[in-house]
């Protein structure tokens, strides 16, 4: 079973045990800096902590990525939508959930939440901070390990799927492209909708790959957006970003 002991060192780091035995410094990253009331998820942190004038670094366990254990610019804005345009009523999946920040943040507004990734180590530091948030009450917050390049596992079942910035290969690409297809064509058959919001930054190249199967297997005049408020009524939503211009607040 997962599991994580955190023991606080400071309030800007500390130290995560992890279910292999590793132990790793993380850091508590808020959407919203100034704001004790504000989501917030862990990040792995390379600087060393000090516990009884003991100098401690860390390192990821083998297999775990870097890219995983970090907030990137679409996960900010991502979470700053869901907190403003979320219903509570919705079951959210968060696809490539890394260090979970959409996915907290979701619990924060109340819905039950599912957060997915295929590492390990990422989805132990969101149930971490889950736990300390208190959002495992009555199994509300779940992680589960999902491979997205698997076009054999099949996702929980959810009233909105998120993805933000996920597109590293073309392989992902075009696998998160059959999933969303997947995802769509069960609406034709069910009473209740299924949405999904895909967020990415325009200097993302792989992103025109999963357009480009998009396109080809459901809308052709389907286009990135550069508005950010999204239509609760539509099934899908592609939210394009300028990474200049996310607020750090």
């Amino acid at each position: 079973p997962i599991y994580a002991i955190t023991m606080i060192i400071s309030a800007q780091q500390r130290l995560l045990t992890l279910s292999c035995g590793s132990q790793i410094n993380v850091n508590p990253t808020p959407l919203r800096r100034d704001d004790i009331n504000s989501p917030w998820c862990y990040t792995f942190s390379v600087s060393p902590v000090i516990i009884d004038d003991d100098v401690r670094s860390s390192s990821l366990p083998p297999r775990a990525n870097f890219l995983a254990t970090q907030v990137w610019p679409s996960s900010r804005i991502a979470s700053t939508i869901i907190e403003q345009y979320l219903d509570p009523s919705w079951k959210v999946c968060e696809l490539g959930c890394g260090p979970g920040l959409p996915s907290l943040t979701a619990a924060m507004k109340g819905s039950e939440v599912i957060a997915t990734d295929l590492d390990e180590c990422a989805l132990e530091m969101v149930l971490a901070a889950a736990r300390e948030q208190g959002f495992l009450v009555d199994q509300r917050f779940q992680t589960q390990q999902f491979d997205l390049t698997s076009r054999q596992n099949v996702l929980p079942d959810a009233d909105l799927y998120v993805m933000s910035d996920v597109f590293e290969s073309s392989n992902v690409a075009e696998s998160a492209a059959y999933h969303v297809q997947s995802i769509l064509s069960k609406n034709s058959n069910s009473q209740s909708k299924r949405r999904v919001w895909v967020f990415a930054q325009s200097d993302r190249a792989q992103r025109e790959t999963f357009l480009d199967v998009m396109r080809e297997a459901y809308d052709e005049t389907l286009e990135w957006s550069l508005n950010q408020n999204p239509d609760l009524d539509s099934e899908l939503w592609l939210c394009d970003l300028d990474e200049t211009a996310v607020e750090y607040n």
